[in-house]
Order: structure tokens, then C-alpha cells, then sequence
């Protein structure tokens, strides 16, 4: 195998990588997806330079997706599966199992750096309290912070306490949800300004247009 057939592949895979990131995720997301990428292009196990270029960037896409759980509504960076797939033509059972077939290859899983976010690597690395407890990292200082109100407090400061942090992570969430519609709205807008520039022709459509 030629390895400028190789590299030329690879640089047109990351192209339409890069290409999806700039419309529906951020930078770190796409930093994630383009070190998959170089990943598989040293891997022997696996031959980028086989198959279209559209179904191993949108299984790269797809496989980073389901590591950060992106597929979840509840991601302030959430994408459906058929964006994926729309946006490269592709379908879902074959990016599916492509994915698949790239994370058992390079055997990547949800505590990986270069693949996934810090808050996901926290919730997958576990601790054992002093009193014999398994949690998550991520929970720790929440569990220390109780822990030390419940030898001194009484039920109601603690249940008070707890509430707070319930209030306190909806509003996150809330936070979160608003990110995403405002990221969605950027989105929608540089697809319109596409079209607009990729047809004139839809200009007469826009109300604000007058023909001189």
C-alpha cells in the first residue's frame, strides 16, 4: 500500500471531519474524533484506504458520540444519530457497526484522555471511601462534604443540604439546555448563509431582499 494513498485518504477523512465538528460540536469534541482518526491510521489491524470516505469519518464521528454520550437529550452538546448520518449519507447500521468495529480495534473506552471529556473519565474512575464505599470520582467531594454534616448535624441540615444541591444541579441542567438551543441557533444560521451563498436565488425568498 502506497503511503501517499494512505496520507491522501487520511487528510480527506479529517477534512470531512472537520467539516462536521465546525457545524454541529465544538473544539474539544473535534480535537476527540481527529485523534480517533490518526489512531486508525496507525493501526495494521485496519485499512482507512478501504471504503468511502463519508462512512470512516461518520463511524469516527459516531464512535466519539457514543463515548461522550452525545446521543443523550441531556448533552448540552447532543446530536441525534440521523444528523450524523444525514450529513455524510450514510446509514445508520453500517456507521453503527463500523463504530463498533473501530472501538474493539483500538479498544477505546470511556476513560481514555484523548477520546473523552474530563467529567466522563471522572464518572467511570471509582474510589473506595474509608468506610468501605465504592464512588465514582466526581462524587467525592460531594460524599466528603455530607459525610462530615452527617456526624455533626441533624437529618433536616442534612435533607436541607441535599435540596440545595438538587436545586443547584437543575439549574446546571437548565444552563446547559440554553447552551445547546443557543449553539443550535448558530448551527441553523450558518446553514442558511450556505445556502444563500451556494443559490442566490433564495435571496427573493428572504423578506428583508429587494432587488435593485
Amino acid at each position: 500500500m502506497s503511503k501517499k494513498i494512505k496520507s491522501e485518504q487520511l487528510k480527506k477523512i479529517t477534512n470531512l471531519i472537520h467539516s462536521f465538528c465546525d457545524e454541529n460540536l465544538n473544539n474539544e469534541l473535534e480535537h476527540y474524533a481527529v485523534n480517533l482518526c490518526n489512531e486508525l491510521d496507525s493501526r495494521q489491524e485496519i485499512n482507512i484506504t478501504r471504503g468511502k470516505i463519508e462512512i470512516w469519518a461518520a463511524s469516527i464521528i459516531y464512535a466519539i458520540a457514543r463515548l461522550n454520550f452525545l446521543f443523550d437529550r441531556e448533552n448540552e452538546y447532543y446530536i441525534s444519530t440521523d444528523t450524523v448520518c444525514d450529513y455524510f449519507g450514510t446509514k445508520k447500521t453500517t456507521i453503527g457497526n463500523k463504530a463498533t468495529q473501530i472501538e474493539k480495534i483500538c479498544d477505546i473506552h470511556n476513560d481514555i484522555e484523548k477520546y473523552c471529556r474530563q467529567d466522563i473519565i471522572d464518572s467511570f474512575t471509582f474510589y473506595e471511601t474509608k468506610e468501605g464505599l465504592i464512588i465514582p470520582k466526581n462524587m467525592m467531594n460531594d460524599f466528603e462534604i455530607v459525610y462530615e454534616i452527617a456526624d455533626e448535624e441533624e437529618t433536616e441540615t442534612i435533607e436541607k443540604f441535599m435540596e440545595e444541591k438538587r436545586q443547584i444541579e437543575k439549574q446546571k441542567l437548565i444552563d446547559k439546555k440554553n447552551r445547546r438551543a443557543e449553539i443550535n441557533k448558530k448551527i441553523a444560521e450558518k446553514k442558511r448563509m450556505k445556502k444563500e451563498k451556494d443559490d442566490p436565488q433564495l435571496d427573493l425568498f428572504n423578506p428583508g431582499f429587494s432587488e435593485k
